[in-house]
């Protein structure tokens, strides 16, 4: 028989022991590089790991991938930690720079830019010049990119914390009312924000009924329709963060498109019907078009709005004549929706500098001014701040009141008759400009005193924009021929930017109590008026300083409605025409608008040309 005896066994090659090592590491791997998970292959989870440097290939690992709880718990603190030491540099450069060069930086920080647009001015909008003489902020470009991969995750992280702790304002069911979703939570997200940002001041809508008749999911409601409520969902998207506003995940101008598309499919199912709820919601459809770049729709829906409420009024004139009681409480809310519809009206027209298409309502349907009904808080949800008071009762009076004089404003002088002679318009002025004295002498002290409530700021604006609107027409040079004029070229444009300023005071007002993420979808109009108005003469510290305050609002304005992005693009054009350099401290705002395609995604840069051509 042969020996049986063991014989010894040979040494261990070099290296055998490192690839047992490494063969048994495999087991607690969490996650495979990029090349080794294409093929399937068992990785050793180094970089480069054993199979890519066998293969000579790149290795790419995603530790993210990685989800077990002590990698997940290490990559979090690492990212604090490198988001720290970010904030403590950009503080640093921010606290030690002398001079203008921080300034740019400054105002796209205030138009609440997201660090990937920081990186992106850092990188491409600074002159090279100045990063050489300013090392600090190359450090804040270099931090920033390596900042950049977690940065996607940390806000979805960021935002599903805010979420969690969000609590509508109104409690709504989505159905019956709307067949795009079904999560009641996000439906009454979305109209809280509504009637928080937008319908204080665009207030044609009894709040109390609109929701007491959403809430009972009653089809047969007299203050709630299916379109109303999905045009409202529309229009409130732009106000909010939720994923589920994109039609398209990340595309910014598919905010609310499924909204959109569901009012107008049941726009077209209630066959020129004309009922209370859709008056209303044709007031929603053309604002929302108006505002999300659908010109051509807006002017369609902007006609319908006009012959509706001509005959809404029929209709309010023959319930007024009935004498049911049940019927008779509709009169004042058709009278409040057709005042609040006159309003908005009136506000585009002098926007556009074309004719009002609905006509003043009688004036003694106008709700009286008074503070009857207990508390009229506003809160600015979805933030959990404290509030102020809304004095909504007396804002839609006084408003209404105003646009009496901005229709005459619109009418005079973007009638047909618009070349008219100097002294003529003169006139008019001094007429138009007693009767906006003797409106405001009449409004309620709360109005004067409590400058707070974003509506209330925007009523001031409004006022600062009529007289620039009647003003304008006499900045041009006066005739050599004839009497000397009564309101001198001088003065009419000092009155113009006199009002520009106090819009752009008015907007820092609105910036430190509530920020710049979200203000009435109105103030834009306003703030585009102040804008190319202190174009006239940016040499002044005075405008120059204005200019940038509103810059800077107009980008934030961007970030959630396309009109505001033209806005930016036709200012700098217009400026390119006349010649006008703009303040260096607006660059950043003027060259590049970042617009997210895809959430958790790398955010794509878009210029201004880009939407320029579009």
């Amino acid at each position: 028989m042969s020996d049986t005896k063991s014989r010894p066994l040979a040494p261990a090659p070099p290296g055998a022991n490192a690839a047992l090592d490494a063969q048994q590491r495999r087991k607690n791997v969490g996650t495979a590089c990029a090349a080794c998970k294409a093929r399937k292959l068992k990785c050793t989870g180094s970089v480069p790991c054993a199979n890519c440097v066998k293969s000579k290939v790149e290795c790419t690992l995603d530790r993210s991938a990685d989800k077990r709880r002590r990698g997940a718990l290490k990559r979090k603190i690492d990212q604090l930690a490198d988001q720290e030491e970010l904030l403590v540099r950009l503080v640093g450069v921010l606290r030690e720079s002398g001079n203008r060069r921080a300034v740019p930086l400054i105002n796209i920080i205030r138009s609440d830019a997201s660090l990937d647009e920081i990186r992106y001015y850092i990188n491409h909008q600074l002159p090279r010049l100045e990063l050489a003489q300013t090392p600090e902020l190359v450090e804040v470009c270099e931090e920033v990119k390596q900042l950049q991969p977690s940065q996607s995750r940390s806000m979805r992280r960021i935002l599903d914390a805010k979420r969690l702790s969000d609590i509508p304002r109104f409690q709504v069911p989505a159905r019956p009312w709307t067949t795009v979703v079904s999560d009641n939570d996000f439906v009454s997200h979305l109209l809280s924000l509504w009637f928080t940002w937008s319908h204080p001041f665009r207030n044609w809508i009894d709040k109390d009924l609109f929701v007491r008749d959403m809430q009972e999911g009653s089809l047969s409601a007299r203050f709630c329709s299916p379109f109303l409520v999905n045009i409202i969902l529309a229009d409130a998207c732009a106000y909010s963060d939720y994923p589920e506003i994109y039609a398209i995940p990340g595309d910014p101008s598919s905010k609310g498109a499924r909204f959109y598309e569901e009012a107008k499919r049941l726009l077209d199912k209630e066959e020129g019907r004309i009922t209370l709820p859709t008056v209303q919601g044709l007031g929603v459809l053309w604002a929302c078009a108006s505002m999300t770049g659908r010109d051509r729709q807006g002017w369609i829906h902007r006609g319908q709005l006009a012959y509706a409420v001509q005959e809404l009024l029929q209709k309010n004139s023959v319930l007024a004549a009935d004498a049911d009681e049940d019927t008779l409480r509709m009169v004042p809310v058709i009278n409040r929706t057709v005042w609040g519809l006159f309003n908005i009206s009136t506000s585009h027209a002098l926007a556009d500098k074309s004719r009002p298409l609905i006509k003043p309502p009688q004036r003694h349907s106008l709700p009286p001014v008074g503070h009857e009904g207990g508390p009229d808080e506003w809160r600015p949800y979805p933030d959990h701040a404290d509030g102020t008071e809304g004095h909504s009762i007396c804002l839609f009076n006084t408003l209404s009141c105003l646009s009496l004089i901005a229709y005459d404003v619109a009418t005079f002088f973007h009638g047909e008759a618009l070349h008219r002679p100097r002294a003529e318009i003169e006139s008019k002025v001094i007429e138009l400009r007693e009767g906006l004295r003797l409106c405001s002498d009449r409004w309620p002290a709360c109005l004067k005193t409590n400058l707070e409530a974003p509506h209330i700021l925007c009523l001031h604006m409004y006022h600062d924009s009529i007289i620039m609107a009647m003003y304008e027409h006499l900045k041009d040079p006066a005739p050599t021929i004839g009497p000397p004029p009564t309101i001198s070229p001088a003065q009419a444009r000092e009155t113009c930017f006199s009002s520009a300023r106090n819009v752009a005071r008015l907007i820092r007002s609105h910036r430190s109590c509530w920020g710049f993420d979200r203000m009435p979808v109105s103030n834009i109009q306003c703030i585009t008026a102040a804008l190319f108005t202190l174009l006239d003469d940016l040499e002044e510290p005075n405008n120059r300083e204005a200019f940038i305050t509103l810059s800077v609002a107009a980008k934030a304005f961007s970030r959630r409605w396309e009109s505001s992005r033209t806005v930016l693009g036709t200012l700098r054009t217009t400026a390119h025409e006349r010649g006008v350099t703009l303040p260096s401290e607006t660059d950043s705002l003027f060259t590049t608008l970042v617009t997210p395609r895809r959430l958790g995604v790398r955010d794509s840069v878009d210029t201004l040309d880009d939407s320029e051509e579009a």
